[in-house]
This record gives structure tokens, sequence and C-alpha cells, in this order.
């Protein structure tokens, strides 16, 4: 190899070397940048919490219904976006029939709604764990129209990936319509199709002509691919929605039949 081609390989080996620390390079800002978008993401969420939570404080502020005003909205519980738009559709839809998925702090507030706002209302609250139903039930605000049903959890397997659902949930709502449907239970964390008893629900006919459904905890994929598949069931039945979403430290789906779309400007 002559003097010329030895200095061409240098050459060549320097430029291989540059090119690998600007792709190295690269792939930091890329990392960096990405990392910056999530906590814009996260201040974001934050900022929207904190709305919610004025929002929610200055509309409860003078409500007649809502005789106890204390929440403890932190953890696991429902956060300030949900409690603030679950409280609105109460105070504004009227809905007759309630059926909630998950006992907790949104209880606290749709069992005041049955026993001080809506003399004719119903509400059916589904949990699977007795312990919690025995501390939790005596918070509740109390009425004959409303039923705390304890549902064992039924475990099946969705892509490779266990998911739970309530057992036998047809057994208990029977034939009942429900125009709001609450889903916040059972467990949903890292499964592929949690919270999947409103797929049965729709199928069997227990879904109102006049309805509202909210799921939380949607910024989770798991609960994504339960809203599109409840979708999807929605359009085989030919019933006609619209969607909306509301962001704070959770996220909110809402669907709901066009009778009650005022409901996403609340």
């Amino acid at each position: 190899m002559n003097d010329e081609s030895k200095e061409q390989n240098l050459i060549n080996e320097k430029l291989d070397r540059v090119l690998e620390s600007l792709l190295q390079h690269d792939k930091k800002i890329a990392k960096l940048q990405n990392d910056i978008d999530i906590m814009l993401k996260k201040i974001q969420n934050y900022y929207s919490e904190l709305n919610f939570a004025d929002l929610f404080h200055d509309t409860i502020n003078n409500s007649a219904w809502l005789k106890d005003k204390s929440f403890s909205l932190h953890g696991w519980a429902a956060n300030y976006s949900f409690i603030y738009m679950l409280y609105r559709i109460l105070n504004n839809a009227k809905p007759g029939h309630i059926l909630e998925m998950g006992m907790g702090q949104t209880s606290r507030l749709t069992s005041q709604y049955i026993a001080y706002c809506n003399s004719g209302a119903t509400l059916d609250i589904i949990e699977n764990d007795f312990g919690w139903i025995s501390t939790y039930q005596p918070q509740l605000a109390q009425s004959e129209r409303i039923k705390v049903h304890l549902c064992d959890l039924d475990i099946f397997v969705h892509e490779n990936t266990e998911c739970r659902k309530y057992k036998k949930l047809n057994e208990v709502i029977g034939g009942k319509k429900y125009d709001l449907i609450i889903i916040d239970g059972p467990y949903g964390g890292n499964q592929t199709m949690p919270r999947s008893n409103i797929l049965e629900i729709i199928k069997n006919g227990n879904l109102a002509d006049d309805f509202i459904i909210v799921f939380d905890d949607t910024e989770r994929q798991g609960e994504q691919n339960t809203v599109k598949e409840t979708l999807n069931i929605l359009k085989e039945q030919n019933i006609s929605f619209i969607m909306f979403s509301r962001e704070g430290i959770k996220t909110q789906t809402y669907i709901t039949s066009l009778t009650k779309s005022f409901v996403q400007y609340l």
C-alpha cells in the first residue's frame, strides 16, 4: 500500500469516528428533547389539575345537595378533573340510573346526588373488596335507592396478559338500563383489556338510549384499548355517540349519546 492510500485510509477512519460521534450526539439530543417533552407534559397536567381544583371548589361552594364537600383526592383516588366533571354531569344532566364500577371518592359524590338531589334516581355500586366496602360504605350518604354489590373478580387472558373484570355482573344488574356508567374498577394497571365489563353491558342492552359513559385512567394504554373496543361495539349496534376527554394528573374519556353531547361543554 503506497503512502497516498495509507493517508486516505486514515482520513476515512477519522471521518468514520466523527460521523459516529455525531450520531451518538444526535441520539443524546433526541433523548434530552424527549425527556424535556415529558417534563413539560407533566407540568401542563399539574397546571390543568390545579385549574380543575379551583373550578371544582368554586362550583360546589353554594351547592345545596352536596352537603359533605370534603374529598380526599390523591393517590389512586379520583383526581380533580374527574370529580369536577362528574359533579357537573350529575348537577346538569340529572341521570336517573347510575352504575358505578369501583367504590371510592366518586361514590361519596354520587351517593349524595341520590340521597339529596334526585329523589327518583338509583345507584348501583360494584366493588370486589369486602374490606373496602366495610370501611367505606358508612362514609356514603344513605338511601334505600343506593345498592352496593360485592362482586368477585374474573381473571382472563387477553394478548398473553392477565386481565380483570367483575364476575357475573349481568346477574347483578339484570335488565336495568343505565344512563350514567362510571368505569373506575376493578384495578386496571398493567393489563391489555382492563375493565371490560362495559362491553357486555352494551351488548346485553343495559345502556339507555340517552347515556353518558365515563372511563377513568385513560392515560394508560390498557384503558385506551377498552375504549377503542367500546367504540367498535357502539358502531356495530348503530349507536350514535360523541367522545371527548378531560386531563389533569389523570385522564378521563367520555362517550355520550348525541342527546347528552352538551356535557362536553361543561
